[in-house]
C-alpha cells in the first residue's frame, strides 16, 4: 500500500515538473512539486510510525498473554496452597460434588460388605474411580470381598426413582477442623456451620451383615448405568426418615 502511494505521488510530481518546462513561472511550479514532495515525506514517516506502533502493540499483546499465564499459574498455586492448609475431610454420601466452600478430593462409588455376610468390614467405603493396583490376582477371591452399594428406597415416594440405583460419593476437604455428623438434626449447634444435610441410612436391621450409619445427602444422585438389583450392600432409611447433618466448626 505504501509503495502504491509513493508511486502515485512521484507520478503526479513528475507530471507537474514536466508542465513547468514550458511555464513562464518555473518558481511556482517548483513550489508545487516541493509541497507534494514534503507530503510524500510525511506519508513515509507516518507509515514508519504506524509500523512501529504495530510492533509495540504486538509486544504489549505478548506481554499481556505472558501476564495472564503468570496469573493463571499463581491461581493454581494458591488453590494448591489453600488445599494444603490445616483442615478436615469428610465423605458426602449420595453426591458426586462437594458443597460450595469445600474442595473435591475425589468422587467415586459407595461400597461395603455384602448384606448377607457376617464377616468383612462393617463400614461403608468411598472407592475412587481411578484406583491404582499393587500386587493382585485376577478373578473373584475367597477372602474378604467388597460390593457396590445400592439405594433400597422403593417404599418411599420421594426416593422411589432411586430404588436399586448405585450410590455415588464425594470426598471433600475444607480448611476448617472438627467435622462431625449429628444424627437427628438438620440445624447446626452454636459455633458450627452446615456442610450438608440429609437422611440417616444403613443396612436393614434383619440382615446378617452389619453396617454403619451415614448421612446421605437430601438431594441425592445416582451413578450412571447403575440401575438393577445386584443384591450386594444397601442403603436403607432409618425409621421415620431420621435426619442427619454433617457439620464443621467455624
Amino acid at each position: 500500500m505504501a509503495e502504491q502511494i509513493i508511486f502515485i505521488l512521484l507520478l503526479i510530481g513528475y507530471l507537474h515538473f514536466s508542465m513547468c518546462l514550458s511555464n513562464d513561472e518555473p518558481h511556482a511550479c517548483y513550489n508545487k512539486f516541493e509541497y507534494e514532495y514534503n507530503v510524500l515525506q510525511k506519508l513515509i514517516v507516518l507509515e514508519e510510525k504506524m509500523k512501529q506502533q504495530e510492533e509495540t502493540n504486538n509486544a504489549l499483546r505478548n506481554e499481556l498473554s505472558d501476564a495472564r499465564e503468570v496469573i493463571t499459574g499463581m491461581k493454581k498455586k494458591f488453590i494448591r496452597a489453600e488445599r494444603s492448609f490445616d483442615g478436615s475431610t469428610y465423605t458426602r454420601w449420595g453426591r458426586t460434588i462437594c458443597p460450595k466452600e469445600a474442595f473435591l478430593v475425589y468422587e467415586g462409588y459407595a461400597a461395603g460388605g455384602h448384606y448377607t455376610h457376617k464377616g468383612s468390614g462393617s463400614n461403608y467405603l468411598c472407592l475412587p474411580r481411578d484406583p491404582t493396583w499393587g500386587q493382585n490376582i485376577d478373578g473373584f477371591q475367597s477372602a474378604d470381598r467388597i460390593y457396590g452399594a445400592e439405594y433400597h428406597t422403593g417404599d418411599y415416594p420421594y426416593w422411589k426413582h432411586l430404588h436399586y440405583q448405585d450410590v455415588p460419593c464425594a470426598v471433600c476437604r475444607i480448611p476448617r477442623n472438627n467435622v462431625l455428623m449429628i444424627p437427628g438434626r438438620n440445624i447446626c449447634y452454636k459455633d458450627y456451620v452446615l456442610e450438608y444435610s440429609g437422611y440417616l441410612m444403613a443396612g436393614h436391621f434383619s440382615h446378617a451383615g452389619s453396617s454403619e450409619y451415614v448421612c446421605v445427602d437430601d438431594k441425592p444422585e445416582a451413578l450412571e448405568a447403575g440401575k438393577g438389583a445386584k443384591d450386594e450392600t444397601y442403603f436403607f432409611f432409618r425409621p421415620g426418615y431420621m435426619r442427619g447433618t454433617e457439620v464443621s466448626t467455624i
